[in-house]
Parts: C-alpha cells; sequence; structure tokens
C-alpha cells in the first residue's frame, strides 16, 4: 500500500520537489511578496523621512531574515526569527517612534504568509541531486 501511495502522490506533483520546481517556488514568492508589500506600504505617507526610513530599515531585516530561510544552514533558526519578527514589528515601531499605527495594519499578515510559504517550500522533500549530475557540473568547472 505505502508503494502504491507514493506514485499517487508523485505522479500528482505532490512529491519531492525537483531543483528547478524549488527554485522557480522561492523566486516567485519573493518576487510576489515583494510587489505586495510594495503595495502594502502605500499608507506610509503620513510617516516623516526619518520614520520612513527606519521603517524601511526594519523591513529589510525582516525581508533578508526570510531570505536566509532558504540560504543559511541554520534554516530552522531563521524561520522562528522571521516569524518572531513579523509578529513584533508592528509594536515595535510604534514603541520606537512614539507613535501610534506606523506600520499599516496589512505589513504583519503579509510578511506572516511570506514567511509560511517559504518555510513550506523550504521544508518540503526535495529529489536528491543525481550523481550524474554532479559529475557534470564537476567535469564542466575542470574543463580547460
Amino acid at each position: 500500500m505505502p508503494g502504491m501511495w507514493n506514485r499517487v502522490v508523485s505522479r500528482s506533483g505532490l512529491g519531492r520537489m525537483s531543483s528547478g520546481e524549488y527554485q522557480a517556488n522561492l523566486n516567485g514568492m519573493n518576487m510576489f511578496f515583494g510587489a505586495v508589500l510594495g503595495f502594502v506600504l502605500s499608507g506610509t505617507e503620513k510617516l516623516q523621512a526619518w520614520q520612513f526610513g527606519v521603517l524601511l530599515a526594519m523591513l529589510a531585516g525582516v525581508v533578508i531574515t526570510v531570505l536566509y530561510i532558504s540560504s543559511s544552514r541554520y534554516r530552522l533558526g531563521y524561520a522562528l526569527l522571521a516569524i518572531f519578527y513579523a509578529v513584533i514589528l508592528p509594536d515595535a515601531m510604534d514603541l520606537m517612534l512614539h507613535s501610534k499605527d506606523t506600520v499599516p495594519d496589512k505589513v504583519r499578515p503579509t510578511l506572516l504568509v511570506w514567511i509560511g510559504m517559504t518555510i513550506m517550500v523550504e521544508f518540503w522533500a526535495r529529489e536528491k541531486p543525481r550523481a550524474d549530475a554532479a559529475g557534470d557540473t564537476a567535469d564542466a568547472s575542470t574543463a580547460p
């Protein structure tokens, strides 16, 4: 029975991700959520220039942490850190800037959905690289 289940899952596209599928997922999500985040920030015109600068710096830190989830060997730690940052960001900005509702209310859910999807893609099972593909890469790098 497990063998049949594995075949059904594999044929449905829900099995292990290929390297190309993994990269496509990450690239697509990063472009999409970068655009959504830009759209969500349209409510920041009420901020003074320095407040906007602080908000951008803080958001950049969260975004970099999200990207580290898929780029670091410490991906679990970065996943937890990104969730923590996304949850506290609006309140931390209000506290730092001595203001209320500094961050648009849609920033937190945008970041949390992006982080959740990145975690799902990162921890989804992936195909192991084939030995001949690794050999081709090694041959290409040693060719004159």
